[in-house]
């Protein structure tokens, strides 16, 4: 049973080719190589040319593609704090400027988050430039990653094989080994086999990896998604989102016990 675990492991076997949306083509250059590829480039950015590309030392497809994947991780993040961040600050802005004391700040933009379309981003330009500084720290600390300068392949750290890769956005900070959690979850036949195959352990790794970094850059895109349509909701319609779908950030037990829903 131990050899058809190698055979049956997810992600060895040839991944679907097959375009997200299937009367679209599917590019040559997505080819799988990064998680979460689904084969959809409609626009067909990486195949534009312009002096963008020579700024970026990106004369390849595949360089093409390690760049865009670098930019949208890191929207990604940053929009994942933002869709959690604009409908706290609304719940929570209130409370705690009474709590300290202090001022309501969202009175300019009638209880609206600070954006670009609601306006009273002044108030905030000292960690908005904060924010540009740390961010530029970051950028000019990864360039030899972005550039796709980094080692890869397989090398011994401590005495154990490790798989060193190329992840876009990968920063070096995982504090809580978030990154790895599923692939340390081995069911008893794969650790045993594990332990005694050190290729398949880091085959095993590898892929549970990448379903973590899938699943960080599909959340990143819905966020994306979800941070747009709160700016333009609240332009449009003048009411913070909380109010306007107050159903999605009322607390479980109220929404459960209280007899207003």
């Amino acid at each position: 049973m131990l050899l058809l675990l190698h055979a049956s492991l997810p992600g060895l076997t040839t991944p679907p080719t097959k375009n997200w949306i299937p009367f679209l083509r599917r590019p040559l250059y997505l080819d799988e190589t990064y998680a979460a590829d689904v084969g959809f480039d409609p626009l067909k950015f990486v195949e534009r040319e312009g002096p963008w590309w020579e700024l970026a030392g990106a004369a390849t497809a595949h360089r093409r593609v390690a760049w865009m994947r670098e930019a949208e991780i890191k929207h990604s993040r940053i929009a994942m704090l933002a869709a959690a961040g604009w409908p706290l600050s609304e719940l929570y802005h209130g409370p705690l400027a009474g709590a300290a004391g202090l001022p309501f700040g969202l009175d300019p933009t009638q209880g609206r988050a600070p954006s670009l379309l609601n306006g009273n981003l002044a108030e905030s330009a000292p960690l908005l430039v904060l924010a540009v500084l740390f961010a530029s720290y970051l950028e000019c600390r990864t360039l030899d990653q972005v550039h796709g300068l980094t080692a890869t392949g397989r090398t011994l750290r401590a005495g154990q094989p490790v798989e060193l890769t190329y992840s876009p956005g990968d920063l070096g900070f995982d504090p809580l080994s978030l990154y790895d959690f599923w692939g340390r979850l081995m069911p008893p036949l794969v650790e045993a086999r594990a332990a005694v195959d050190n290729e398949y352990r880091l085959d095993w790794l590898v892929y549970h990896r990448r379903v973590m970094e899938a699943a960080e850059i599909k959340n990143g895109r819905l966020a994306m998604l979800a941070i747009t349509g709160y700016a333009f909701q609240e332009a449009l319609w003048g009411v913070p989102v909380v109010d306007q779908t107050p159903i999605l950030f009322t607390p479980l037990p109220e929404l459960l016990f209280s007899g207003a829903w």
